[in-house]
């Protein structure tokens, strides 16, 4: 199943209606194939088992070739654990520029071809690729290929090296942080956080309110390339995933990039945790790393955990208290009014040329440019953008399709441009979730799955959304030795 294909189907169990009903759709099972050189795929479907190895795909006269990997994750130990799901990658894109892929989960399918715009985004098929090409089906003990075009498709074993995670960059991630990932010493934390808020008060792209102080609106440069994530919530092996992954941190490095945090890195949702603390102070004193290295290419958006209050409650625990009284024992009232400080400095709104979003919820009123700007005259404002959710029927006061609208062309903003949120998670499988409720390009993203992490990136001029299996990066950083 591709991410980003709107033709989603999901089948629950491998069963005999769902081989029926692939059947009735022409994908069948098709005969084995033990892979070797080439083969030319006619109106015969093929079957090749999950451990044939890497597999080379062929389309339209040879002209492009794509390799599907089995995916792998790194535990602690460091070592490389095979996944049941695929992804599809061109292995002749530029390993230095951030690129994408797709993904065949077990038991769902995909199509390659050019009608895709977010495929021809990523792997720029010539013309002999056709616009529905090659079916593939991940039938939970084997990968079923069929060809849907009369022009040429062939399948073979891949021998071309994948591209694997370089350890320097588990090193330079080491080195950012200045040593093992372990929370700073008290005054070293300090330190950072007061350099953390003096770039905040002349952070670039955040016209000023009439306080003389950056306002809750955020503009990225269209130069910079987006990597948004959202609600981390405690989890810093899914954020050192994300940086470890394609060309993330390359980018960030060379400046061609901005890592756009939508709020909420704070507080574990893990049952039992809730009150557990030492985890966000871990994952802010990695962000405030990051922000002092990179400050133009680096921004944080305010979500409803960023925050003291008493009314932060989740399941019955108290985390914005539970947050302010870790900090003050932990690190002393001085730390934990410089955190408040961090939270009264940061956006609300983000717009860049390929998206907008922000933690929450578009207002459910007209709203204008300047009043994101002066956003400390709109306390209710501020509210809506981080704790308002999209309309149920639990929740009839929510956000709908045209408060989207609204917001859009309230900031004059193309009607097609993707907004982008966190905060609402629509079921506990997924990370983020496209188009939510019908509404055209609105997303929904959460990024502190314990398995998968989610982001957005722009790629061949698209936004498109990623997932990467969470590797346990922590515990392999801190064993580097310096």
């Amino acid at each position: 199943m591709a991410l980003f294909s709107r033709r989603r189907f999901k089948l629950s169990r491998l069963s005999a209606w769902f081989r029926t009903l692939l059947a009735r759709w022409g994908y069948g099972w098709g005969y084995h194939l033990k892979l070797g050189d080439v083969h030319r795929l006619g109106d015969t479907k093929v079957r090749v088992p999950l451990d044939a190895g890497p597999i080379e795909i062929t389309l339209g006269s040879g002209r492009k070739k794509l390799h599907l990997y089995q995916e792998t994750q790194l535990n602690h130990k460091g070592e490389t654990l095979s996944l049941k799901s695929f992804i599809v990658v061109d292995p002749f894109t530029n390993p230095g520029h951030i690129d994408g892929f797709l993904r065949l989960t077990p038991k769902n399918w995909l199509s390659l071809g050019k009608a895709d715009a977010v495929q021809q985004a990523l792997f720029r098929y010539p013309e002999t690729v056709a616009d529905q090409h090659l079916a593939l089906v991940h039938g939970g003990d084997a990968i079923v290929f069929r060809n849907l075009s009369e022009a040429d498709t062939g399948i073979g074993a891949a021998f071309r090296e994948m591209r694997w995670v370089p350890e320097n960059r588990f090193r330079r991630l080491r080195e950012i942080f200045g040593g093992p990932i372990d929370l700073l010493p008290n005054d070293q934390a300090l330190r950072l956080l007061e350099d953390v808020n003096r770039l905040l008060r002349q952070e670039e792209g955040r016209p000023v309110d009439d306080r003389g102080l950056p306002g809750g609106l955020l503009i990225v440069p269209d130069t910079l390339t987006p990597i948004v994530l959202a609600d981390m919530h405690a989890r810093l092996d899914n954020l050192l995933t994300v940086l470890s992954q394609n060309a993330f941190l390359d980018a960030l490095e060379e400046g061609s990039a901005a890592l756009i945090i939508l709020g909420d890195a704070v507080h574990s949702e893990v049952d039992g945790q809730l009150d557990e603390m030492a985890s966000s102070m871990l994952m802010m004193d990695f962000i405030f790393r990051l922000k002092r290295r990179f400050p133009a290419h680096v921004f944080y958006l305010r979500g409803n955990h960023d925050s003291f209050s008493e009314n932060m409650v989740k399941s019955g625990v108290q985390q914005g208290r539970c947050w302010a009284n870790a900090l003050t024992e932990r690190r002393g009232d001085v730390y934990r009014q410089a955190m408040d400080t961090f939270y009264q400095l940061l956006p609300y709104v983000v717009v860049a040329a390929d998206f907008v979003a922000c933690h929450a919820a578009p207002p459910m009123g007209k709203v204008t440019r300047e009043m994101l700007v002066q956003l400390h005259r709109h306390p209710q404002l501020q509210n809506e953008l981080i704790t308002n959710r999209s309309r149920r029927p639990e929740r009839p006061h929510g956000y709908g399709r045209r408060d989207v609208k609204r917001f859009r062309r309230s900031l004059d903003l193309d009607k097609n441009l993707p907004f982008i949120v966190g905060h609402t998670p629509i079921d506990s499988e997924n990370t983020f979730w496209l188009n939510v409720d019908g509404m055209e390009q609105h997303h929904v993203l959460y990024s502190a799955k314990p398995e998968q992490v989610g982001l957005f990136t722009r790629v061949g001029g698209v936004m498109i959304p990623l997932v990467y299996p969470v590797d346990s990066l922590q515990a392999i950083i801190n064993r580097l030795t310096d």
